[in-house]
């Protein structure tokens, strides 16, 4: 009964810890926390909550799945850019991840016959495990700061001067 409802309502479920955990993050976290939950809510989870809400059909299958694959691609960018340079060893997993899903869409676009289960899975799945990485990132990220006291969140000599400089703001 249970493993029924999680079933049914998985996306759901998705959406609402995602947006729990984006928040948690911007609250609490540091620059690099912060760039990867404005990343994964804004980029990734926005257009599928929107397409859901407001019935658009399947964003993955239908029309829109050039979009698609483009925020998946953004998103990428993104977590690349803040792994290379965050003082933070879970953003290179997150990026690995998104790279698995835009992979899945390189081998859909190049293969004729690909199982759409086998897509979903590799598109979609990933997301799971960065939901699970950012959650472990984040406890890390308090855990430090209680323990040895504040820290930098970026690397020296990082490239992203005035991004990390809006993103470490501490919220009071």
């Amino acid at each position: 009964m249970l493993i029924d409802f999680l079933n049914n309502h998985r996306a759901d479920l998705q959406y609402i810890s995602s947006l729990l955990l984006g928040l948690a993050m911007w609250r609490w976290g540091g620059g690099p926390e912060r760039g990867i939950a404005i990343l994964f809510c804004g980029v990734l989870m926005a257009p599928l909550i929107s397409f859901r809400l407001f019935g658009s059909g399947s964003m993955i299958f239908g029309n829109f799945a050039m979009l698609y694959v483009g925020l998946d691609t953004i998103a990428l960018i993104g977590f690349v850019l803040i792994a290379l340079n965050a003082n933070r060893n879970y953003p290179l997993w997150v990026a690995g991840l998104q790279l698995v899903a835009v992979c899945a869409h390189m081998v859909r676009g190049f293969a004729d016959a690909v199982s759409p289960l086998a897509y979903v899975i590799l598109a979609i799945g990933p997301s799971y495990g960065q939901l699970t990485l950012m959650l472990i990132g984040l406890l890390r990220h308090r855990w430090r700061l209680r323990r040895f006291g504040a820290y930098r969140d970026w690397r020296p000599g990082h490239s992203l001067p005035r991004f990390a400089r809006i993103l470490s703001r501490r919220v009071s």
